[in-house]
């Protein structure tokens, strides 16, 4: 019986101006892929000649305002029967190669990798991570003028393994991305996707203001089964937090049907939200206090999320650090230590560092 050849992988990139890492992305993946196929798509700076120097087929194609466009011309010269498409500003984990290749030698699927963002919010770094599809067989296309997404019938099924991603510290595209998003509602003025993503965009910027706006829009146009439901409304929670618009967020919160029971992170900006509004007048919000505690509660009995985007550590040590804060305040010593020192275990170093005041 003869053994069916070794699939073929290639890796699909658009880029420009990438010199700070694309090396370190073509280094990451370059052991377990047959070609690299880069196309750049008018860079001034060194990404051409790193890409060339670390053994990528580099090709020129004029940005033409539009990720699919630049996306599918990049694929149309890869040759491998598998295409794996990666960012510059990611990078592929060792655990991750190896998933990638047992996954090619399956039946045809499409994989979705697991992300993990390094982004920062209130002077910290957090992480968060999603499922993207971004492993096909050759001949599925993308659509979409930014955000474009993958068009193909197969199955989808996510990998473990991480890729990681360090894009959201640098807001320089920011100014671009609004265009191509503020493009994209005038001709899909109801897409909760695009008013989710223009707000992400804004909030990147510190335009809180300009955020609400989109948030709120979205917000009255979901549905409670909507995929991004959890997201708007957690985004929603914490830009009102920002802005101080506490009432508006108390009549907002009133609309229970439309917040999910299942998100940990939703319930962690829950958390908060009433933290922060009590904060703002004691006297007035005092009834309040009791949500705050169950709201972190309800993290930690969710745990981690696994099917969303969600921000590491919403159902496990955020949750116990914020939980640990609410009972130092209110001075309950014993559980303050409790719950700091189970963050804290968890490599959380702001819970570390509490303790040691105690």
């Amino acid at each position: 019986m003869t053994l069916p050849a070794k699939p073929t992988l290639s890796l699909a990139m658009i880029v420009k101006n990438e010199a700070r890492c694309l090396g370190r992305c073509l280094r990451s993946v370059a052991p377990f892929v047959d070609e690299m196929v880069v196309a750049d798509t008018g860079s001034t700076d060194d990404t051409v000649k790193i890409g060339r120097e670390s053994g990528a087929i580099m090709i020129h194609f004029p940005w033409p305002g539009d990720f699919s466009a630049a996306r599918n011309q990049a694929l149309s010269k890869t040759t491998g029967d598998w295409v794996l498409v990666l960012d510059a500003d990611e990078w592929a984990s060792e655990s991750l190669a190896r998933e990638i290749l047992a996954f090619v030698r399956n039946r045809p699927a499409i994989g979705k990798l697991k992300i993990v963002s390094d982004f920062r919010q209130r002077g910290q770094i957090f992480r968060s991570q999603c499922h993207v599809p971004r492993l096909f067989p050759r001949g599925a296309r993308f659509e979409g003028r930014i955000h474009e997404q993958l068009i193909s019938p197969l199955p989808r099924i996510c990998l473990q393994g991480e890729l990681w991603h360090d894009g959201y510290l640098d807001t320089q595209k920011a100014d671009r991305n609004i265009a191509l998003l503020t493009a994209e509602l005038e001709q899909n003025p109801g897409s909760l996707y695009f008013l989710f993503q223009l707000a992400k965009e804004y909030t990147s910027l510190n335009q809180p203001e300009q955020a609400l706006a989109r948030l709120e829009k979205a917000f009255a146009l979901m549905q409670p089964g909507d995929p991004l439901a959890p997201n708007i409304a957690t985004d929603l929670l914490y830009t009102m937090m920002t802005l101080r618009r506490f009432e508006d967020g108390l009549k907002v919160m009133a609309q229970t049907e439309k917040y999910p029971d299942d998100f940990p992170d939703f319930f962690l900006a829950r958390g908060l939200f009433y933290m922060n509004l009590v904060r703002s007048n004691p006297a007035k919000y005092a009834a309040e206090l009791p949500k705050i505690e169950a709201s972190f509660q309800r993290c930690l009995s969710l745990g981690e999320e696994a099917k969303r985007q969600s921000v590491r550590g919403c159902g496990s040590f955020l949750a116990s650090f914020n939980l640990g804060l609410f009972h130092h305040v209110l001075g309950h010593k014993a559980a303050a230590a409790q719950f700091l020192q189970a963050s804290a275990a968890q490599g959380y170093k702001p819970a570390a560092e509490l303790l040691l005041k105690f």
